[in-house]
């Protein structure tokens, strides 16, 4: 027992650290809140280094490349790029073997023969940090996005910019700092806080069911203490009652004395033993339940402990049987009124007989006399042993009460015959299939309730009490279950009659229904988890939706801030088609800003999937003749299509970059030669037949980000469609060609620097699912706790209502005490067969359950208020209220009666 002790004590000293975890827990969510902060809101901060090696093409030299990086190259976590030309080694490449210290390689280096446009190799960038696991597929992920990154710069007139972007690329792969979403942090910081409500919640729900506990281990030590104590008053009784039986007594009466002191001893020796085997059980129990280091008696104690719930069950039957035993040793001898005590066993078949009488619907004339006569001659009995056995001992009374004791049986006997017939000849009256809607145990809570009212609250059953005396039926069951089951059985035929659904039978015999199962703990469980599981899906789904997807609602709400165009304008030609120029503007007047803005609004308006630009943008838009610029080919995939050569467009771009900076100047950056932010360059291309297009637009926003569309489509500088072309049967004015434009340039822009979050979506899924697992289950159960301490004020104060009603009815009861004595008595008492005795009887049971009731009242009453809460007291008020409506039922079936036997004899 020695390691089942340390075991408790552990035990017992650790589910007080409960609240002590609770405080940790929200200390701990606490200052991940503030971690969470620091996430969610951080900026990148730390700068980017640039190591060019040598002057590169493009414009990409140390001084631009830092120009660029200006107050835009930040990153979570500082590190550093390398840009060369030259192709990557196998080492730089596959083994993150990276010179001069540096974490990122690019080249920037184009194989005119294989530009990769189209696939981009991750041979021409390395991330040393994506390589140091041992899979090769996270750097050659990263290093395909930054190589695709610097092409779409280049692309779109890059050259510094585009080492940035790449740069800028490279730092949301590799150089995030973490996770930042906000779900992800607010469920991990709320996460150790919920869990230490939940843990409070949970310790505050068995401190409750702590202190019930130990009250009801307090109550059942009380009984146990009590019938311990009277042990030796209790065979004091049982000695005296033994002498009694044995002075004077001779013949029968000796052989009668004999039986009933032999009967008396063994329960007597029962009571004994039960007593020292629960003393056994109070000890481990006590050590269990309030002090681990409660010595226990290792010889005779139990193997394994009785759960609390038996315990309190076998220790209030013992007292019941001590009290059975006394009463019993009493009336043996004639040392007490047997009438109050016969009386209980009586008031459970005599209340339940009345209510089988007020169902006569149900009953023949004969039926009624038979029970009705019955019910008398056990009252009658009631009433001679309350007047033939308090006067007188000895001997003779014994032998009397034995034969009382036979002529009860007897009685009790015929009455559960009769009941038993009327109950066979009912049933037969069921339909088929048809049971009762009674709640299984219905019959023993009935039972159960007779048992309060005949013994005034005191106790539940009367079985110990008829095993003292003797008069546990030897065959069948008492009158009373078989009353009972009567008016089960009314209860079916009315149930039937309304033609309520037949329920099942559970058990032979007994008339039931089985309740529809339970689904309150199901739904406490299952609401919070289903929450969860739909959180975490939905968590995922966001994340996996902003992580480099496309097709989410556009929200760009910026008109085109400025348009300005370069060139001359007259190289700008006519409509080919004679009927658009009768219809149309005249193409040069479309390249205004009014125009494109109206152009753009009409374009969002009529299509959910475009939208205005996201940012302001200032354009300008050349006049280019495309043949001083490109070499212009025909392209074979195409018809009538042509194509320019990648190298070509990109050494043109500089010369059209310089002629726009001299008519529009501040459209570049002088330090880098770029575009400035904020603005762009549509070269609108002309050909010498009259055609006309749009080239790719030159922006001074870097493409960045995990598969960015800004810059992406190199077709779209190479391959540039025309409209206007001869023989056309209508063509695209200039306007509509630059709004058509530049709501595509809005979209790439709101699709740009898309990141894919470092964050493992089960990771994702299993955080925010506990977080709102805890949540929703610490919140429903302390809804539930306050919806139980609302529900718990309001029946108290109804239970305080109802017994100020109570009251009141007592009250009349009372006060027509001498009324009820003149009915049952004087007036029903004149008719009964036994001249009075039946009726006496009866009117003594019912004064004596009333006074008990009373007193019962006015304790429960003169509570403190703090004691008028909980179920307990609750079922004290329940259960005064059955008895009161008995009596009143009672009662008000006694005047009635007497009210129709006084108008018979008028």
């Amino acid at each position: 027992m020695g390691d089942k002790g340390r075991g408790r004590n552990i035990l017992y000293r650790t589910k007080w650290m409960v609240p002590v975890v609770a405080v940790a827990l929200a200390a701990l969510s606490a200052g991940l809140a503030q971690v969470a902060q620091a996430h969610i809101l951080a900026q990148p901060d730390k700068p980017i280094t640039f190591v060019i090696d040598g002057d590169l093409p493009y414009g990409i030299t140390q001084e631009t490349v830092d120009a660029a990086a200006q107050g835009r190259a930040l990153s979570f976590e500082p590190f550093t790029i390398l840009v060369v030309e030259r192709e990557l080694t196998w080492d730089e490449s596959e083994n993150g073997e990276l010179p001069q210290q540096a974490d990122v390689m690019l080249s920037v280096g184009i194989d005119e023969d294989d530009p990769d446009l189209a696939l981009p190799t991750g041979s021409r960038a390395s991330v040393a940090k994506r390589l140091q696991g041992d899979e090769w597929n996270p750097n050659y992920s990263a290093a395909v996005d930054i190589r695709e990154t610097f092409l779409n710069n280049l692309t779109q007139g890059q050259g510094p910019g585009a080492v940035v972007g790449a740069a800028l690329t490279a730092g949301s792969r590799a150089f995030d700092g973490g996770p930042r979403s906000p779900v992800l942090w607010v469920s991990l910081a709320a996460l150790p806080l919920l869990v230490g409500l939940f843990l409070m919640v949970l310790w505050a729900r068995y401190l409750t069911r702590e202190r019930t506990r130990r009250r009801t281990f307090s109550r059942a030590r009380l009984e146990l203490a009590r019938v311990v104590l009277e042990l030796d008053i209790l065979e004091a009784h049982v000695d005296i009652a033994g002498a009694e039986l044995d002075r004077r007594a001779t013949g029968r009466a000796r052989t009668v004395a004999n039986n009933v002191k032999g009967k008396l001893h063994k329960d007597w020796s029962a009571i004994r033993e039960e007593s020292l085997k629960l003393a056994h059980e109070e000890q481990v129990l006590t050590r269990e339940l309030l002090d681990p280091s409660t010595r226990v008696h290792e010889r005779g104690a139990p193997e394994k402990p009785l759960d609390l719930a038996t315990f309190a069950q076998r220790t209030a039957a013992l007292r019941r049987r001590a009290d059975a035993l006394v009463a019993a040793s009493s009336l043996r001898v004639g040392h007490a009124a047997g009438g109050t005590i016969l009386g209980q066993i009586a008031l459970t078949a005599t209340l339940a007989v009345d209510d089988v009488l007020a169902r006569s619907e149900l009953l023949s004339e004969r039926e009624i006399e038979a029970l009705r006569r019955q019910r008398g001659d056990l009252l009658a009995l009631v009433r001679e042993a309350d007047t033939t056995f308090g006067d007188d001992n000895g001997s003779e009374v014994v032998v009397r009460h034995v034969d009382l004791m036979t002529r009860w049986r007897e009685a009790e006997r015929r009455l559960a015959v009769t009941l038993t017939r009327i109950e066979h000849r009912l049933e037969k009256k069921l339909p088929r299939g048809t049971t009762s809607h009674i709640a299984a145990g219905a019959l023993d809570r009935r039972l159960q309730e007779r048992a309060r009212i005949a013994t005034g609250g005191t106790a539940e059953t009367v079985d110990e009490l008829r095993s003292s005396l003797d008069l546990t039926p030897r065959k069948g069951l008492p009158p009373a279950h078989h009353a009972e089951r009567i008016l089960l059985v009314a209860d079916a035929i009315d149930a039937a009659r309304q033609g309520a659904t037949p329920p099942r039978r559970s058990r032979p015999g007994i008339l039931v229904d089985r309740l529809a199962p339970d689904f309150v703990p199901l739904a406490v469980a299952g609401i919070p988890l289903v929450a969860a599981l739909i959180a975490g899906f939905a968590a995922t789904s966001a994340m996996e939706r902003s992580d480099a997807t496309y097709g989410r609602e556009l929200t760009g709400d910026v008109p085109l801030a400025s348009l300005r165009i370069v060139g001359d304008p007259a190289l700008l030609p006519t409509y080919d088609n004679a009927k658009d120029a009768e219809r149309e503007d005249p193409n040069i007047d479309t390249l205004s800003l009014d125009f494109v803005r109206d152009a753009m609004e009409r374009t969002a308006q009529r299509s959910d999937d475009d939208a205005l630009l996201p940012e302001k943008i200032d354009l300008v838009v050349p006049l280019l003749r495309i043949g001083d610029y490109v070499t212009v080919r025909p392209n074979e995939e195409v018809e009538d299509g042509v194509k320019l050569d990648y190298f070509e467009v990109l050494e043109a771009y500089a010369r059209i970059k310089a002629e726009v900076e001299a008519e529009v100047p501040g459209t570049l950056d002088p330090a880098t030669g770029d575009v400035r932010a904020g603005h762009a360059i549509l070269p609108l291309w002309i050909q010498d037949d009259g055609s006309y297009g749009a080239g790719l637009p030159l922006t001074g926003t870097l493409s960045t980000g995990t598969q960015s569309r800004l810059g992406a489509y190199d077709f779209l500088a190479t391959e540039p469609r025309f409209t206007n072309k001869p023989g056309e049967d209508w063509a695209n004015p200039a306007g509509w060609i630059v709004a058509s434009e530049m709501i595509k340039l809005g979209r790439q822009l709101e699709y740009n620097d898309l990141r894919i979050s470092s964050l493992t979506p089960g990771t994702l899924f299993w955080v925010v699912a506990l977080a709102t697992w805890t949540g929703v289950q610490t919140l429903s159960m302390i809804v539930w706790s306050l919806a139980q301490v609302l529900l718990r004020g309001a029946g108290s104060r109804r239970a305080r209502a109802q017994l100020r009603a109570l009251r009141d009815k007592l009250n009349t009861l009372a006060l027509g005490l001498d009324l009820s004595r003149l009915d049952a008595v004087a007036v029903l008492g004149t008719a009964d067969g036994h001249r009075g005795h039946a009726a006496e009887a009866d009117q003594q049971l019912y004064e004596t359950v009333l006074f008990t009731a009373w007193r019962e009242v006015q304790a429960l009453e003169t509570l403190p208020r703090r004691e008028q809460r909980g179920p307990e007291w609750h079922h004290r008020v329940e259960r005064m209220a059955t008895v009161i409506d008995a009596l009143a039922v009672r009662e008000a079936g006694v005047a009635e009666r007497a009210l129709v036997l006084i108008r018979s004899y008028r």
